[in-house]
C-alpha cells in the first residue's frame, strides 16, 4: 500500500494548499478522496517489517523511512486532535508509529487494534466531511 499513501499525502497537500489560497474553497471532495481509502477494512500502513524495541515501546516505521506530514495534519485536523495522533496505547505520527509495548508481539496486536480504532474514527468523520 506505499504508493496508497503517498497518493494519500499528495492529495493532503493539495487540499493544505487550496484551504491556504481559498478559505471559502470546497474541500469536501478532496477530503474524501483521502478519508474514503482509509476507511477501508483492509486499509494498512506500509510498515518495514522489523520494529524497534525499546523502553517499554515498539516503534514502526513506514516502508523507504517515508513520512506523511500533510496526511497526518489533515487526520489531526478532523479528529479535533493533535500529531501524533494517539488511538489506545499508539500514537501515529509522520514518520512512525509507536506502540506503548515492548514486547513485539504484544505491541502488533495491540497496533492492528489501533489502526482499527483509528479506521473507525476517520469514517465517522465523512459525513462531517460533506459539511465543510
Amino acid at each position: 500500500m506505499n504508493d496508497g499513501l503517498s497518493e494519500l499525502e499528495k492529495i493532503a497537500i493539495a487540499y493544505t494548499k487550496l484551504k491556504e489560497i481559498d478559505r471559502n474553497a470546497d474541500l469536501t471532495e478532496l477530503a474524501i478522496k483521502i478519508i474514503d481509502p482509509l476507511s477501508l477494512p483492509d486499509f494498512n500502513f506500509n510498515l518495514r517489517k522489523e520494529a524497534l524495541v525499546a523502553e517499554g515501546t515498539t516503534t514502526y516505521i513506514y516502508e523507504n523511512n517515508a513520512t506523511y506530514p500533510s496526511l497526518f495534519n489533515f487526520l489531526a485536523e478532523i479528529l479535533h486532535s493533535k500529531v501524533p495522533i494517539a488511538v489506545n496505547d499508539a500514537k501515529f505520527g509522520p514518520g512512525e508509529i509507536i506502540v506503548a509495548d515492548g514486547n513485539k508481539e504484544v505491541a502488533d496486536i495491540k497496533l492492528i487494534s489501533a489502526c482499527r480504532e483509528l479506521r473507525n474514527l476517520i469514517h465517522a468523520k465523512r459525513t462531517e466531511a460533506f459539511s465543510r
